[in-house]
């Protein structure tokens, strides 16, 4: 049996599929006895068409979580929600036109503003074609201004919500003081960069370097001095790279970079020109600031947990070799974290 901590947890962290579950789950909760009660009532054809939708409905959701693939199950989803509204304002008159507005905000909930303005233009014009109680040249223009204004305000809501939804997730991902990504981040599209390397053969580098040092520039002249020296090290090496390279800070000093199209010679040197960037460049109380970094080529037959540890014991193999250097990983040996003193 499923945990239903883990049921909650996986809805919590996906978006999407939180409301694809939710919708399928309220609309089998109402449609099941409003189903039963067409049947009770002699509808048999609004309660089969209500049994077929939910069970589509139902379908949908279940491929939705076996799959984690929630754009095709919201777009079905909406697609047979908009062929029950339609079909129940034909069989169940006048209260069949109340299921229009419910199902205009579940559009622009479940599916993309583009498709959810079709699909609800279909609705629309299938209610003001199929119900013969809008007989009245007033009555459709009633009809037509309260779904306009449902859909429009269910428009602004998905819209609004999808924004601050994106902010909030990209301030997930981002280190705030810094502007570059944090673990999680890192973490997020490591999978991602790995399977696509893979699968094209295209060459994947990851570089993680440490200010050297880093605790005696807090010691000696506090930590405002020590957060303008990360913030000018990641504005330096952002400067640096290219679009499609991601930078993370993964906690205090130390930072990783993932470049994609980098083979170990192009690694070896664009580690090289940050290092030689930030000494040039980068200065605390008047003294330069060094990094020191491990570089380590993607291995297709590796995971992410022994890539970045093969990048990890490069990086402390050019501490204890000097500072200020860069290892490349074929080179180093790959052992645990050794304590350094002085970083």
């Amino acid at each position: 049996m499923t945990n239903p901590l883990m049921w909650k947890e996986r809805i919590k962290a996906d978006f999407h599929l939180g409301i694809v579950m939710l919708f399928s789950t309220i609309t089998i909760l109402v449609v099941v006895p409003f189903s039963i009660r067409r049947f009770l009532v002699d509808e048999p054809v609004a309660g089969t068409l209500g049994l077929l939708i939910m069970a589509c409905i139902a379908s949908g959701a279940a491929h939705a979580w076996r799959t984690g693939r929630t754009n095709g199950a919201s777009n079905f989803i909406a697609a047979m929600y908009c062929v029950f509204c339609v079909g129940i304002v034909r069989e169940v008159q006048p209260s069949g036109v109340l299921w229009v507005f419910p199902v205009l905000v579940a559009n622009f909930l479940l599916v993309s503003r583009v498709r959810a303005l079709l699909l609800s233009s279909v609705v629309i014009a299938g209610v003001l074609i199929g119900d013969d109680d809008l007989a009245t040249a007033v009555d459709q223009l009633t009809f037509l201004a309260t779904a306009l204004m449902v859909s429009l305000f269910s428009f602004v809501f998905a819209s609004r919500t999808e924004i601050q939804r994106a902010r909030l997730q990209a301030a997930a991902l981002r280190d705030p003081l810094t502007g570059a990504g944090n673990r999680r981040g890192l973490d997020a599209e490591l999978d991602i960069a790995m399977a696509a390397s893979t699968r094209s053969g295209e060459p994947l580098g990851f570089l993680v370097f440490d200010i050297d040092l880093f605790k005696r520039v807090n010691d000696s002249l506090g930590h405002e001095a020590g957060d303008q020296v990360l913030r000018a090290i990641a504005a330096l090496v952002q400067a640096r790279t290219r679009a499609q390279d991601r930078f993370y800070r993964l906690g205090g000093e130390e930072f990783g970079l993932l470049l994609p199209s980098t083979g170990p010679d192009a690694l070896r040197e664009v580690a090289e020109k940050l290092r030689q960037a930030v000494e040039r460049e980068v200065q605390c109380g008047g003294i330069p600031v060094t990094i020191s970094l491990g570089a380590a080529p993607f291995r297709p037959s590796e995971t992410a947990a022994e890539w970045l540890s093969r990048a990890d014991a490069a990086m402390y193999e050019a501490k204890r070799s000097g500072r200020n250097r860069t290892v490349m990983a074929a080179t180093a040996p790959l052992r645990a974290r050794a304590d350094t003193g002085q970083r």
